[in-house]
């Protein structure tokens, strides 16, 4: 990814999908925003917003993605869905004409292609091209460590 600026957005609550974008932001290249909740919210909280679909209340986004070709869009997985705050931030983000790479982190162990499908339909629905996604299963009880997931992360960049 030569000549061309990558953005990382993302939503950590745990801290394994931060730990996840720190590395991937180092392999591109790129900057890195977080997305933030405006109040936090708690674990069965995040669960049951996250069933019915909502969206977060998050901080003031003070970046703009119009000066990106690239933006990686990371979220952990709430009760089988996408988290709040990146719900949010995709319906916000004008994602037209950009390169979407989706990341996600989830404790279980079986693929979220269902929070990819719904991730993907809403930014094609804003204008972005989903390029690739990635799934780094985690522990709640044992976050990732910053070596595992640059591991992980050289193994995915190879491939796209």
């Amino acid at each position: 990814m030569v000549n061309v600026k990558n953005l990382v957005v993302y939503y950590s609550r745990s801290g394994n999908t931060e730990t996840v974008a720190k590395e991937i932001s180092k392999a591109v290249n790129g900057d890195i925003k977080k997305i933030e909740l405006k109040k936090d919210i708690g674990f069965i909280g995040a669960a049951f917003s996250s069933l019915l679909g909502l969206k977060g209340k998050i901080k003031s986004m003070d970046f703009d993605l119009k000066h990106y070709d690239n933006i990686f869009i990371g979220t952990p997985v709430w009760a089988g869905k996408t988290s709040t705050p990146i719900n949010t931030f995709i319906s916000r983000a004008n994602l037209a004409g950009k390169n979407v790479y989706i990341f996600i982190t989830q404790a279980d162990e079986k693929t979220p292609n269902l929070v990819y499908e719904s991730i993907a339909t809403r930014v094609r629905a804003k204008g972005g091209k989903i390029i690739d996604s990635f799934f780094v299963q985690t522990d709640m009880k044992n976050p990732i460590t910053f070596e595992q997931a640059r591991e992980l992360v050289t193994e995915w960049i190879k491939t796209i």
